[in-house]
């Protein structure tokens, strides 16, 4: 029993119970006492009460036996499995409700009461119609209204109220569900609000800038302004959401792309009487989505119409909006039904504005067009205002606010945190409105801006728009917002204001109670840490406190602003609480995660181990040790029973606290690797004993700790690139550091250091972007045409007289080193007529093309001598790079292209081959090059070495130069040489072709240094994918989920970069073994050699 009752308390703590005091036959002071099992009854007892009630079990309950009672179906159970499944669809919206009462149920009912049949009904007749069918009814009611509209707002009022049951239950995102909307008790400031958003208005166009006149008037006057600082991602859908619902959006939706709703939430239009919106449908259908009722009105339009394409005059988009509301407005006057809604109390307007967002993006925020557009806004919005003004007979019970979603950049950009992009204005005049003294109008004016009133100013958090509507029209606050009221917008009494402001820190407190509920619903109370600020008997305490000093009806000012200062706190403790509760569960995710990626680590150093171990150790010593292995039996079963044992207690945890599915993922995972690492016993001791025995732990661990700090450093340059200069110095110093200074020559010991160096100064240089320097280009092009002459007359046309080699090899040669030449004068002559603004000659983008072609296809011509061979892959793939080069990127590629060939060398002469040049090896069938070995080997700790070297190419060749982070970073002289025009798809896969050219060089090299090492291909993919997991263990506690969307996207991409760079590099690696391996004469030969010795 005391197992069952402790399911609903979240600490041991009893709750006191009250006592009336007719059951006490005398007062006295004597302390009544209550047993603690009576207590520990009562206080479990009254949790479950509170647990059924706010997820509304008993209703539907009631609901859903109706329904079966009503029906009387022959197979009850069946049927009520298709009625949940019918209100899931319902609730999901993609379904008919499955209301109790039917139209012809409402039909009779309304019926009986019109026996006359007038066709309407009177007010009170209409209240006893919704108190029989057990609905609520609305507040309001005419003195007839005809049959027909009844039947209409029954079905509605119906259907919402459903929803409403079925939503209690539901629990589906990161946004606190089942929070009940808190009533306010002030009173209205106005009886309607028009919301104008200008879609991507930075504040810097608005205060800097004389083109919105009315509006800086109004601003400078009989209004209020500010800086609105959003959060980023500072996107459309992110930025009305903030504005409307009141909280920052979360970063789910970026997978939809911030179009779709990815959960349901709350917003100020919901809570309103009625809303009209006028705007684009990828705005408006937000606040759309899941409604039941019509009380929202949608006007939208399709801004990817031709109707408003760019080239177009982009005020036709807000002049779209202005006119349809001039018609509505016109059409109202004839139009009784819709006349009267728009004279009901709290109702909105809302246009949405994209003109500006369209003209910044295609002509920059500076621009003539940009500023013409917010001309004609702000002159239409000047007139909107007149005309709602004249249609309320000026009753004074109308607030206008004006803000925008989003900033933008210079360059016609926004998702980023730069101020541009998080500052945005906001200006909010009419009812209600606090005005500043007249006399103080004069005042000093604001530094920061051009021409704008310092004392009108007040800066506030975007996410504050909402309560603050909501509490001009006198509406709960929006269940999900953050937003805290700015009250001193506002023209309000001390009472007003202080219950204002308690409404809002209810709203907050009601979500964070939420919260907290549904972690201390299922959690285990032994393991359980509470938010000790405001756990369970303070948020009651304070509760209890506010709610007694607001229904005290001899309250005095005094008392007002305690109410005000313990409400802000309460807010202050909620907002914290509610970031607690979020990540409740976030460390144990990811140690979770990191004990996985650990145990993978060791599951990858047993198969190497394995390897390594069985190529060494023979069949007699198999023999003499089997009596060690069946030792090892007894070890291994006590490691089973452990890791059993954990799988249970894991698995109950799990389920004692109902956590979703997912998470058992989470913890199976590490269970399940660190069993198969730690499984293969044997192996672990044989691999220490071989340590031991050959005195090496020094140099293990010392080489362990080199490859665990160079792999963070290859993981923090994904972040800070010039931390790549720290593994490519620490290559530069090893062979001084080992014995190889012995085998290899000065030249060659210098060259490699050398090149090492100039590699590591990439790192500190700016990344490639959108400045342009084309003589660093032609100097790169330059040099390696010099590189090729002397290759041409000191190598080739020695080995042509010794016979090692063809003439067509020297030919090719020669023939790549005029396709190099011409493409440097085709770079040239192609940036003199960009920078001198004559058109491209189309001959040159032909003769680029040509190149490219040519190149692809050059280097399988070559005979399959390795240096040959690499010299006109490294000679092919740098000229078409250099075609798409702007700047120092292909000074990059010559200093790669250098580095790479040392490497090769130094490690050829560690083979100590003495019969063998490298002049003599080739590509292809090794086996019958040069008295090579062609056994396979076991890995060595050399090869753990040139893994990671080759994991530092990988990672060098995508952030040497740094990568195109966005669109925004993209330049079209990159593609100058190739096109000209806009066709996204050719400029992409020029692009994408350019970011895989550093890759092939190294891997070309990479399979070179295999070859003649004879390594295992398939475990140096497990020794580099042994690094990227190190790399990945790093990068996942730097995924980030809050700020801007370039931010979000690059910590995840960054995080799955390392995650797949196992599979790229064995995708590359098929590359490059196809640029090496093939010859076309060969293929040729085996297509058509047959045909052809038959024709002859």
């Amino acid at each position: 029993m005391d197992e069952e009752l402790s399911i609903f308390q979240p600490e041991f703590k009893y709750e006191s119970v009250s006592v009336c005091k007719c059951l006490i036959e005398s007062l006295s002071n004597e302390q009544i006492v209550i047993p603690a099992r009576k207590l520990q009854i009562l206080s479990s007892v009254t949790r479950t009460e509170n647990y059924l009630k706010e997820r509304r079990i008993p209703e539907l309950i009631r609901f859903l036996l109706t329904k079966v009672i009503t029906e009387a179906p022959n197979k009850p159970m069946d049927y009520l499995e298709k009625l949940l499944d019918d209100c899931m669809l319902f609730r999901a919206g993609h379904g008919p409700a499955p209301v109790l009462y039917e139209r012809r149920h409402l039909e009779a009912v309304v019926k009986s009461f019109d026996p006359g049949q007038r066709g309407w009904l009177s007010a009170g007749q209409i209240r006893r119609v919704y108190i029989t069918l057990d609905l609520t009814p609305p507040e309001l009611f005419d003195e007839k209204t005809f049959c027909e509209t009844i039947l209409n707002d029954l079905e509605k009022t119906q259907e919402m109220e459903l929803f409403t049951l079925l939503s209690a239950g539901a629990n589906k995102s990161p946004i606190v569900r089942n929070v009940v909307p808190y009533q306010p008790h002030h009173e209205a400031l106005a009886d309607r609000l028009v919301l104008f958003v200008i879609d991507g208005l930075r504040a810097e166009s608005f205060v800097n800038y004389s083109t919105m006149t009315y509006l800086r008037e109004i601003a400078n006057s009989h209004g209020r302004w500010g800086i609105s600082h959003t959060r980023m991602p500072t996107e459309s859908r992110p930025g009305h959401v903030a504005v409307i619902a009141g909280f920052y959006e979360d970063p789910s939706a970026i997978v939809k792309g911030w179009k779709e709703n990815p959960v349901d939430f709350d917003s100020v239009f919901n809570q309103t009487a009625y809303t009209w919106c006028w705007g684009t449908y990828d705005i408006l259908e937000i606040f759309t989505k899941g409604t039941v009722d019509s009380h929202i009105h949608i006007n939208k339009m399709d801004p990817y119409d031709q109707t408003f394409s760019a080239d177009k005059n982009t005020t036709l988009l807000d002049n779209w909006v202005f006119e349809k509301v001039r018609i509505f407005f016109q059409n109202a006057r004839s139009d009784k039904v819709l006349y009267k809604k728009l004279h009901q109390k709290k109702i909105m307007f809302f246009l949405h504005l994209l003109g500006t967002d369209t003209s910044g993006h295609t002509h920059k925020p500076k621009s003539l067009n940009f500023l013409t557009t917010v001309k004609f806004v702000d002159e239409n919005i000047k007139e909107v205002e007149k005309l709602i003004r004249e249609f309320y007979h000026n009753d004074e019970r109308t607030t206008f606010l004006m803000t925008s979603d989003h900033g933008m950049t210079d360059w016609g950009s926004h998702g980023a945190g730069l101020d541009h992009e998080t500052q945005t204005p906001y200006v909010i005049w009419g009812a209600g409105v606090e005005q500043v003294e007249q006399g103080q109008l004069d005042l000093e004016l604001d530094s920061e801006t051009n021409g704008m009133s310092l004392k009108h100013r007040v800066d506030i958090n975007q996410a504050d728009l909402a309560p603050l509507m909501s509490t001009i029209l006198s509406i709960p606050v929006p269940v999900n917002s953050v937003g805290q009221l700015p009250s001193h917008l506002l023209n309000m009494s001390l009472a007003n204001r202080a219950k204002a402001i308690y409404s809002n820190s209810r709203q907050l407190a009601s979500q964070y109670n939420t919260q907290r509920l549904s972690i201390e619903s299922n959690v285990i109370q032994k393991i359980y840490k509470p938010y000790k600020k405001f756990n369970h008997k303070k948020y009651q305490e304070v509760i209890e406190f506010t709610e007694k000093m607001l229904t005290n009806e001899t309250q005095d000012n005094e008392d007002y602003e305690k109410l005000i200062l313990l409400s802000t706190e309460v807010m202050h403790l909620s907002l914290s609480g509610l970031n607690y509760y979020h990540n409740y569960y976030q460390k144990p995710l990811l140690v979770l995660v990191t004990l996985s990626f650990i145990g993978w680590i060791g599951c990858l150093l047993k198969s190497l181990t394995e390897q390594r171990i069985n190529s060494q150790v023979d069949a007699s010593s198999i023999q003499n040790n089997s009596f060690s292995i069946i030792r090892n039996n007894f070890t291994i079963n006590i490691l089973n029973a452990v890791f059993l044992c954990l799988l249970i207690v894991s698995i109950s945890l799990l389920y004692v606290q109902n956590l979703p599915h997912q998470y058992y993922i989470y913890v199976l995972m590490p269970i399940y690797l660190w069993w198969n690492t730690l499984s293969s016993f044997k192996i672990w001791i044989l691999l220490l004993k071989k340590i031991y025995r050959e005195r090496k732990i020094c140099t293990f661990l010392s080489e362990i700790l080199f490859y665990i700090l160079g792999s963070i450093a290859m993981g923090i340059s994904f972040t800070y690139r010039w931390m790549l200069s720290i593994p490519i110095l620490s290559m530069g110093l090893w062979p001084y550091l080992s014995s190889i200074k012995v085998y290899s020559t000065k030249l060659v010991l210098f060259s490699w250091t050398s090149s090492c160096i100039l590699l590591s100064i990439f790192a500190f240089m700016p990344t490639v972007g959108k400045d342009t320097f084309i003589e660093l280009v032609l100097l790169a092009g330059s040099i390696w045409s010099f590189v090729v002459a002397i290759y041409i007359w000191k190598f080739l046309i020695p080995l042509y007289r010794a016979n090692h080699i063809r003439r067509k090899d020297i030919v090719l040669t020669v023939l790549q080193l005029v396709l190099l030449i011409l493409s440097l004068q085709n770079i040239l002559v192609q940036s003199k007529r960009f920078e001198n603004g004559t058109a491209v000659s189309q001959t040159h983008q032909a003769l680029a093309w040509i190149i490219a072609a040519t190149s692809v296809v050059m280097p399988l011509i070559f005979s399959r001598k390795l240096i040959c061979r690499l010299m006109a892959i490294n000679t092919s793939i740098l000229n078409f790079y250099l075609l798409l080069s702007v700047s120092h990127e292909g000074l990059f590629m010559v200093a790669l292209i250098f580095n790479m060939t040392c490497w090769i060398c130094i490690e050829f002469k560690l083979m100590h081959l003495k019969n063998v040049k490298m002049t003599e090896c080739t590509f292809g069938n090794i086996e019958t090059s040069s008295n090579l070995i062609t056994i396979e080997r076991s890995i060595s700790n050399q090869d753990f070495r040139r893994a990671f070297y080759f994991t530092v190419y990988i990672i060098l060749a995508f952030f040497g130069t740094g990568n195109i982070a966005s669109l925004n970073s993209f330049e079209i002289r990159w593609v100058t040489c190739f096109i000209t025009s806009f066709k996204p798809f050719i400029i992409t896969g020029l692009i994408l072709l350019k970011t895989l050219s550093p890759f092939l060089i190294v891997a070309c090299s990479f399979r070179a240094i295999q070859l003649l090492t004879k390594a295992p291909t398939g475990y140096l993919v497990i020794i580099v994918l042994i690094y990227s997991n190190i790399m990945g263990i790093l990068l996942l506690y730097n995924v980030k989920n809050t700020g801007s969307w370039l931010d979000i996207g690059m910590s995840i991409s960054q995080f799955v970069i390392v995650q797949v760079i196992t599979l790229f590099i064995v995708l590359i690696h098929q590359l490059a073994k196809l640029l090496t391996d093939i010859n076309i004469y060969v293929i040729v030969n085996k297509l058509f050699g047959k045909s052809i010795k038959k024709y002859v």
